[in-house]
């Protein structure tokens, strides 16, 4: 059974982590609730298990724990945010409040972030819109991990989208998805084992498909999920976060992990609509607490007894960890770990 871990205590320790590591303490507050709030959710590839991760992009120089996001230019419906090579929540947690308070005059709003370093889960930021009874839509790119139909190795990120919709009764409709076939975890945990993996997740050398992972990332690639569709969307997120923000494209974006002291150069953009501008708002509530209804309704299929909508999960997931505290995978307690070692952070909040 996992060991559990209020997330309050959670929040705090990673709050002091962070301000060790040179964030302002209102930074740092950003950056744990971000993680906090995805683990609660049980994402736990993308919480406070690449704590050790941010920490020591700092120390390499990839992420400037001072940059300071700045407001680059805006119109009455955009907004583009220079994340000055700072941690990547701050800066895109203002893109996405400018959205929201334009859409409340604009019904419409976009706004991005250049110049900027991963930013979690992107699940995170469509949720922000809800809170605000409004539609949001988030993503970013990433640094090249996927190969495109036709060519060999390592050529767009599989950059992740999110979406998040405002019910009246029911929970929040919220996806949150990356645009490779299958998650790197899931190849790395086979590689570790030494087994071999479906030949529709990765690529070998020469770009054809393989079920081995044994020289997996250093040659070969991951896939896009259902081919020229995945690698279609992926090239849609690098227009909107990448090109239309003035941050990195393709091989200008660079990994946060991978290239120590390098700057990432990441985008990020971040869509809001207002339903309330356009109908009542019950009634687009009700619309959506009627359409999962009727999907929770649909004919089963044999040996299934429930159908789930979007976000249901996680949100189950939350409440349980909201009230019995959060079953955190032993990987993410041993990052916890040592980076309050690395740090001098007490680590008795963890216990």
């Amino acid at each position: 059974m996992a060991k559990r871990i209020l997330p309050e205590n959670l929040i705090k320790f990673c709050v002091e982590i962070f301000v060790k590591a040179g964030l302002s303490t209102d930074d740092a507050c950003t950056v744990a609730d971000v993680l906090v709030m995805t683990d609660t959710w049980g994402t736990f590839s993308h919480g406070t298990v690449a704590i050790l991760n941010y920490v020591q992009a700092i120390k390499s120089g990839s992420i400037d724990p001072a940059g300071k996001p700045r407001l680059a230019g805006e119109g009455p419906s955009w907004a583009v945010i220079d994340a000055n090579a700072g941690m990547g929540m701050p800066a895109c947690c203002m893109a996405m409040n400018l959205a929201i308070e334009k859409a409340r005059k604009q019904t419409f709003a976009w706004a991005g972030v250049r110049n900027s370093s991963h930013f979690g889960a992107a699940g995170y930021y469509a949720n922000m819109a809800v809170k605000h009874d409004m539609i949001g839509i988030a993503m970013s790119n990433a640094d090249p991990n996927m190969v495109v139909p036709g060519a060999r190795g390592h050529v767009i990120g599989n950059n992740p989208i999110a979406y998040a919709v405002p019910a009246g009764k029911e929970q929040p409709i919220f996806l949150d998805i990356a645009l490779s076939a299958v998650a790197a975890g899931k190849i790395f945990a086979a590689k570790a084992l030494g087994h071999e993996i479906p030949a529709t997740w990765i690529t070998d050398a020469d770009g054809l498909p393989t079920s081995d992972p044994t020289n997996w990332p250093a040659t070969g690639s991951m896939t896009p999920m259902a081919g020229h569709k995945g690698y279609g969307i992926a090239l849609l997120i690098e227009v909107l976060a990448g090109a239309l923000t003035g941050a990195g494209i393709l091989s200008e974006v660079k990994s946060w992990k991978l290239h120590p002291g390098e700057k990432a150069y990441l985008g990020q953009s971040f869509l809001v609509i207002n339903p309330a501008a356009i109908l009542p708002l019950d009634d687009f509530k009700q619309h959506i607490d009627s359409a999962i209804q009727e999907l929770h309704n649909a004919p089963k299929a044999k040996g299934s007894d429930r159908i789930y909508v979007p976000g249901e999960l996680e949100w189950e997931r939350r409440e349980d960890a909201l009230r019995n505290g959060i079953p955190l995978p032993e990987l993410s307690f041993t990052a916890l770990y040592q980076a309050g070692e690395e740090l001098g952070v007490d680590t008795r909040l963890l216990d």
